[in-house]
Parts: structure tokens; C-alpha cells; sequence
């Protein structure tokens, strides 16, 4: 009989392997959705396999969305495998079947009270199509695949990564222990993709919901899937055609076992009689059965399918419920007032907001991946119907200009897929400044006190972070008569893409100084000709003509193409684009001009620290003229100017430089801040160049011994400076190398690391309070520092004093 018995168990595991498989997908595609979509890997499979979402999406959209393939097939699969979604895929119905699990002493105290009847799912089935077909999309709410979804990405999450943050902060800060205890909080936050916590608006509102949905456990098992769940409703109906349909022999005793362990409650008290469309094919009755009565094949013997009472009174009292309910939801106080508009700034690429509503599924995977975290859902600013779709709320996250993740990961083409390049001449919305409460505004209207006491007003904060070329924040200058100006910014609508970056760096407290307001329908901005002209690459530089280009090489790979084998120094800083074009002058005179453009200015003053020299001529915000050669830095873009033919003078390439500046913004920028940490004292001009990764420190010569591995642990995430001094004339230059760190631990980790590979080279070591001194065989010094999370090391210095002193004027400016 043990023999026979074990006979029938291997189903049972085979679902459990699977459905535990599939759950443990999920969370990895949850927790891995940014670099997986920075990829292009299609994170979001689990949501397109919705038949709801799909069916939703296609009523809506009133058209075919190939997107949603994996639904059809869920769907086509259902026919010859009856329902077996529920229990062998669905993420939500994984969840539940744990919960359950801790709600089992609880049941069988319970009183069973609680509607059990299955007829309501298939009601509230009829609710949300017949509402479609007035206009309502309400699919999202009650989609398992959504509400899974959302759940994990809003509230799960973001709780799980907060608690983790606050017990290793807690533990690391302990003496002795707190070395571990850092080295396995860096080790989760690498599994479990969380170096930042993520915060939602209205988190506490899904988990709630969600805990309702599962205390439901606490009475019957899987109570969703056995009477909530719409989803579910259409696998049963689809199901009736089943070639695996429970079937009970004559050799079953009633004993009752399956009735009891069955989670969807789908088998009559005499253990014979099944439910129809409410068996998940979990097997789990198969395996506990101590006869071997229950098998699963094509017949049913008659009397065992028990047929589900639905009413045609109740499909009836649904559809004119579904019908009067639609105005109810769809009616919108906000948007009346608002003569048909809103506010709200929808994400990148969103369609017309009518069709944004009714297409969007409300699954939260563009909140789950917006860099920034500013995509939070809507309460009822969009009216009830708009509840839970997605908005830009500046403050908290501004829409990043070189990010289209978003765009990538809807399901449902509520908002559609764009490349970077047109996402960036997108407008999600206009910004607008209150003069009552910004700050140089301000200023001007207490113009009379201030001639008497002059105090300085002027912020341009905004200006500053604002990513699009032409820049869309001006301003207005007000100069008295002893030349002090006040800056009033103002908006070029023409341009703004309303990003938001502006609204949240504003530094008035509280409400903004300066808001972003929601356009729909999303416009394409459209940007003066030269700058459409390819990177102010026009026909003519002056007198310079342009004679081929521009051509654009954008991203990696199109970087390979141009400079294959010396892209790599380049994609270390935040490299989008490079575009060139070759000027002729008097027939015979040829240059070319490289522009090139990165995420931020600090980054392109690093290319421009990295690759200049020669001397500075004042142009631009950085320039260095070396014989013919010209090298500029403007605000986000390094521009390099070189000879290809003729007799070029270094005077040829300063004139097309001043012509191609003259036709940029100007921006008023500053340094990398980690640059102010550099003792100016014996400093070598221009000798700084500020960096992130290692493959820059590769380049630059600082030891005897080859540094192979990534001892300084270099990331996109560290800011670097390293630069020459010269204690005396006739010395040999040292160099200093300032590293900032995210965190005091990492900088610590860091430190320990670099003291043990000089260490290992058999170096001579000293110490001098903090500072650590090694002498090599050459008798020239190594010294290093950490200060909070900056380390500081010095090379090559041919005495030990003057290495120190160095790293201690560094400890004395941080001090300050």
C-alpha cells in the first residue's frame, strides 16, 4: 500500500517545485526590474500573462495588443489544463497559500460565516467588461497580476528595505561587531537590489487592502480565489474542456481527507463530487487520499461535476449596476472645474489622459522603476476612475532626462515605448513660478529696502539642474547703480519638458517656488534650429563651412563605433552622446569638431580634466589651447576642436571655438565639489582631473606596483580627484588623490583594504596619528587617510613630511 501510495505524490511536488519556481521568478524580476529593464529585458512577462489585463487592455484600446501574447497562451493552455494557473503560476495565489499556512489554528476556530458562495466572481466578471463597454476601466483593481504586483513593488518591499536598513545602521554602529555586521547589510543590499529605500504615497492604503484580502484566510482558504478573484472566473469558465478532470473510484471510503486539505474548497462534503471550474489542479487531494481513489483524466463519471448556481437575475442586476455605477466613477470634480482639465503630470510617453485611464492597469511596475522614485499613485485627483494610475510628483522625484524605463515596462500601451532621444523632446507638463514666494522675486519687491542694506537674493538654482540644451529657465537682471544684480528667473515654456528637476531642488521650504503643472495631451517641444541642428553643429562656424556631418554616435555601442579600442574612459562618465562635423576654410584649411555630451557638468568637466592640455584662454567654462588643438568644457558638453589639413592656426580653431560657444547657452557652473577639498598651496595648474572608475586611475602612474584589482572599490557612484603638487621647484611632483564615498563604511572597508595590499608589497610602514606612511624600495612614500568617507592618498613623494602635511591640510579643510 506505501509503495502505491507514493505513486500518486509525485504531481503534488512537481506543482509545488513549479509554483514555488514561479513565485521565486517573480520576486527576482520585482527586485531586478531597473538594470533588467536598462537591458530591455522584459521584467514585466508575469503582467502580460493576465487574460483579464489583456482583455481589459484590448476593449479599451478597442484593437489587438500583440504585447499580451503570453495571455493568449495562458488562455489557449487552459483549454486541454483546466485552471491550473491559479495554483502552479499565480504569484498572488502563491502568497495567499503561505498565509494561509499561519492562519490554520484560526480556521478551525472560525465560525465560517463569511460568504462562500463562488457566484460572486463571476458577477463581478460582468461588472468590469459591461463597464468597459461604457468607458470604465476598472481591471487594474482586481487583476491578481496587478494587485500581486503592486503590492510587492508599493508596500512590501520598500517596508522590508527600510527594516533591514534600520537593524544592520543599528548593529554597524556597535564597536567590534559593526565591521560584520556592514559586510552582510553591502552583501543583501546586492541580493536583494536595495541601496536606497524606496517610499510610495498611499503605501499604507494597499497594505491594508492587502491584509484584508488575506484575513480572509482566517476563515476559508484562498477566499479570493474562490469568490473574488475575476481572473479566475474566466480560467473556469474555459475549463469545462479539461482533458484533467477529477475523478473519484469506487474504492473512496468518504473519509473526508481531501474535503478538509482541498484550499479552494472545491470538492463536495462526500469527497466525490468537484466543483465546476473551482479544481486548480494543486493535486493535493491526490495526495493525501490513503485509497488512490482520485485520478485526473478526460471523463468525469455523471453526478461528480457539480455545476456552480449562477443567476440570470443577478447578470442582470450587474449589468444595470455596471451602468449606473459608470457616471458615478467617471464624473470628475477636479477636471470640471479645470474647464475638461487636470493637473496631473502623467509619465513619459503616457497617451491622451481618456485613454490613459482606460488602458492602464494599475499595476505600479513605472513606479517600481522610476530612478527618482517621483511616479506615486493617484488618489482621487483623477477623479475615483483615475485611482492608483501613476503621477509625477516632482517634489519627492523629478522625471530623469536620460531615463525611458518607464516607457519599457507598461503592459498595456498606456504609455507608450519611446526612444531617448524623443522622450527628451517630450512635455509632460509646464513649470511656473510663484513670485510671492521665490526667493530673487522676493528680493525685487523689497528693491527700496535693499538700496538701503543690500543683502543678496540671488538663488538660480533652478537654471542650474535644468537639463534641456537650450535650457528652459532664463533670466531677467535687474543691476542698480553700484552693479549689484539680482538674477529673477523666468520660464521659456517653448522649451520646458516639465521634468520637475527644478521643483524639487527649489530650496523655499514646503510648497515650491517653482511648480510643475501637467499637460495633457503630452506636446513635442520644439527647440530652436541650431540646436535641432545636431548638438550645435550648424552650416557655418564663422567663416569655418561645414563640409560632412554632423554625425551622431549615441550610447555604448554606437561609441565602439567610432573609437573602438578607446570608448572605455569615455562610458565611465555618464557618456549620452558624441557628434561631430568637419569645417573647411579657404579651400585648403580642414578641422573637425567633436562635441560631446553627459548626464551632468561634473562629468564633462571630468572628460575635460582628463583629456586637456595646453594653456586656459578664458573661454566657455573650461578651455586649454595647445598649438592647434582646442579643448573646451560648457556646462554638460567637452568639445574638442583639432586640425585635419592644411595650415591651421591655433587663432583658425580659437575662432570657430568662440562661434560654437557663442551659439550655446551660457551656464554659470562650478566645480566638482570634492575639487574645494584640494590644498591650493603648491597645487600644479590644471593638473586636477576629476573621475569615477578605475579604468581613468589605470592611466595615470602612482606606484611601482601594478594595482590590478579594484582595491579603491571605484564606481559611477564615487566622485575622484587626483592632482599634482610640487613642493619645491627642482622637486619631482607628488600626487594627491581625494576618493568621496557614499557611506562612512565603504570608505572604512576601503581603507582597511589598501593598507593591507601595501602591506603585502613588504613596504616599510609608519604611523603618524591617522595617517598611515609606507616607504617603498625606490625611497619614495605612500601616505593615506580616511576622514569620515573620504580617503586621501598621496604617491610618489620623495619625502615623507611633505606627504603628510598634504593629507593634514585635507583633514584641517574638511574640519572647517
Amino acid at each position: 500500500m506505501q509503495g502505491s501510495h507514493n505513486k500518486n505524490e509525485w504531481p503534488y511536488y512537481t506543482r509545488k517545485v513549479v509554483q514555488y519556481l514561479a513565485f521565486s521568478f517573480f520576486i527576482y524580476l520585482l527586485l531586478f526590474l531597473d538594470p533588467l529593464t536598462e537591458r530591455d529585458f522584459q521584467g514585466n512577462i508575469f503582467l502580460r500573462m493576465s487574460p483579464l489585463s489583456a482583455i481589459g487592455a484590448m476593449m479599451a484600446a478597442k484593437t489587438f495588443i500583440l504585447k499580451y501574447w503570453p495571455a493568449l497562451l495562458v488562455l489557449f493552455l487552459t483549454i486541454p489544463f483546466g485552471r491550473f494557473f491559479c495554483a502552479w503560476v499565480c504569484p498572488l495565489g502563491t502568497t495567499i497559500d503561505i498565509t494561509d499556512r499561519l492562519f490554520t489554528g484560526l480556521r478551525k476556530k472560525s465560525q465560517k460565516s463569511l460568504y462562500d458562495g463562488r457566484r460572486f466572481k463571476y458577477y463581478l466578471l460582468a461588472f468590469l467588461l459591461i463597464g468597459l463597454l461604457f468607458g470604465l476601466q476598472c481591471v487594474g483593481w482586481f487583476d491578481p497580476l496587478s494587485i500581486a504586483t503592486s503590492v510587492y513593488a508599493v508596500s512590501i518591499h520598500p517596508y522590508i528595505i527600510n527594516l533591514i536598513n534600520g537593524f544592520f545602521g543599528y548593529f554597524s554602529a556597535i564597536p567590534l561587531v559593526g565591521y560584520s555586521f556592514t559586510l552582510i547589510h553591502k552583501f543583501i543590499q546586492e541580493i536583494l537590489f536595495a541601496y536606497h529605500a524606496p517610499f510610495f504615497r498611499a503605501h499604507g492604503i494597499l497594505l491594508m487592502v492587502f491584509v484584508l484580502l488575506i484575513a480572509a484566510g482566517m476563515v476559508f482558504r484562498r477566499y479570493w480565489c474562490r469568490n473574488i478573484c475575476p481572473m479566475g472566473a474566466i480560467l473556469a469558465l474555459l475549463s469545462d474542456w479539461t482533458l484533467f478532470k477529477r475523478t473519484v473510484s469506487s474504492s473512496c471510503t468518504s473519509c473526508g481527507l481531501c474535503v478538509e486539505s482541498c484550499g479552494m474548497g472545491a470538492i463536495e462534503s462526500d469527497g466525490q463530487g468537484t466543483k465546476a471550474g473551482e479544481c486548480i489542479l494543486c493535486m493535493t487531494c491526490q495526495k493525501i487520499c490513503p485509497e488512490n481513489s482520485i485520478t485526473f483524466g478526460t471523463k468525469q463519471p455523471a453526478g461528480q461535476e457539480c455545476q456552480v448556481d449562477l443567476s440570470k437575475r443577478a447578470f442582470l442586476i450587474t449589468t444595470l449596476t455596471s451602468a449606473a455605477i459608470t457616471p458615478f466613477i467617471k464624473l470628475n470634480y477636479t477636471k470640471s472645474i479645470n474647464k475638461g482639465k487636470t493637473s496631473i503630470i502623467r509619465p513619459p510617453g503616457a497617451v491622451d489622459e481618456k485613454d490613459f485611464l482606460a488602458l492602464c492597469i494599475r499595476c505600479g511596475e513605472c513606479m517600481k522603476v522610476c530612478k527618482t522614485n517621483g511616479l506615486h499613485p493617484v488618489l482621487l485627483e483623477a477623479g475615483i476612475e483615475g485611482v492608483w494610475t501613476p503621477k509625477l510628483i516632482p517634489r519627492i522625484g523629478y522625471c530623469d532626462y536620460g531615463c525611458v524605463l518607464c516607457t519599457r515596462v507598461c503592459p498595456s500601451g498606456a504609455i507608450k515605448r519611446l526612444p531617448l532621444e524623443e522622450k527628451r523632446e517630450i512635455a509632460l507638463g509646464k513649470a511656473r513660478i510663484d513670485h510671492n514666494r521665490c526667493i530673487p522675486w522676493v528680493g525685487y519687491a523689497r528693491l527700496p529696502e535693499l538700496e538701503k542694506e543690500w543683502q543678496d537674493f540671488n538663488c538660480g538654482v533652478c537654471e542650474e539642474v535644468c537639463p534641456v540644451p537650450t535650457k528652459a529657465i532664463h533670466f531677467n537682471t535687474y543691476v542698480d547703480a553700484q552693479q549689484r544684480e539680482i538674477r529673477r528667473p523666468f520660464v521659456r515654456e517653448d522649451v520646458c519638458v516639465g521634468c520637475g528637476f527644478c521643483e524639487k531642488v527649489c530650496p523655499v521650504l514646503g510648497t515650491s517656488a517653482i511648480v510643475v503643472e501637467g499637460i495633457q495631451p503630452q506636446t513635442k517641444v520644439k527647440y530652436p534650429k541650431e540646436i535641432l541642428n545636431k548638438n550645435f553643429l550648424p552650416e557655418t562656424l564663422g567663416d569655418w563651412k561645414r563640409i560632412s556631418g554632423p554625425n551622431i554616435y549615441e550610447g555604448k555601442d554606437k561609441l565602439y563605433e567610432y573609437i573602438d579600442g578607446g570608448a572605455e574612459p569615455y562610458l565611465s562618465y555618464s557618456f549620452i552622446r558624441v557628434s561631430n562635423a568637419e569645417y573647411v576654410k579657404e579651400a585648403s584649411k580642414k578641422i573637425l569638431v567633436d562635441i560631446w555630451e553627459f548626464g551632468s557638468q561634473e562629468d564633462a568637466f571630468g572628460v575635460f580634466s582628463k583629456d586637456r592640455t595646453g594653456t586656459d584662454i578664458k573661454l566657455g567654462n573650461g578651455s586649454a589651447l595647445f598649438n592647434n588643438y582646442l579643448y573646451l568644457w560648457n556646462d554638460i558638453y567637452f568639445i574638442r576642436i583639432e586640425p585635419r589639413e592644411g595650415d591651421v592656426s591655433p587663432e583658425d580653431v580659437l575662432y570657430a571655438g568662440k562661434s560654437l560657444i557663442n551659439i550655446m547657452p551660457y551656464k554659470k557652473v562650478s566645480l566638482p565639489s570634492i575639487l574645494s577639498l584640494l590644498p591650493q598651496q603648491q597645487l600644479a595648474q590644471n593638473s586636477h582631473i576629476f573621475f569615477h572608475k578605475k579604468i581613468i586611475l589605470d592611466n595615470i602612474y602612482i606606484s611601482d606596483n601594478y594595482i590590478e584589482e579594484n582595491v579603491f572599490r571605484l564606481t559611477e557612484k564615487t566622485d575622484a580627484v587626483i592632482a599634482e603638487y610640487r613642493p619645491n621647484a627642482n622637486a619631482e611632483p607628488l600626487k594627491l588623490m581625494l576618493i568621496r564615498y557614499t557611506d562612512n563604511d565603504t570608505a572604512r572597508l576601503v581603507f582597511d583594504d589598501v593598507l593591507k595590499l601595501w602591506r603585502s608589497w613588504g613596504e616599510i610602514e609608519s604611523t603618524s596619528g591617522a595617517i598611515h606612511t609606507f616607504q617603498g624600495k625606490a625611497q619614495r612614500y605612500t601616505s593615506c587617510l580616511l576622514e569620515r568617507n573620504i580617503l586621501g592618498m598621496t604617491f610618489l613623494s620623495g619625502n615623507k613630511g611633505d606627504a603628510e602635511m598634504l593629507l593634514q591640510s585635507i583633514a584641517h579643510n574638511m574640519s572647517k
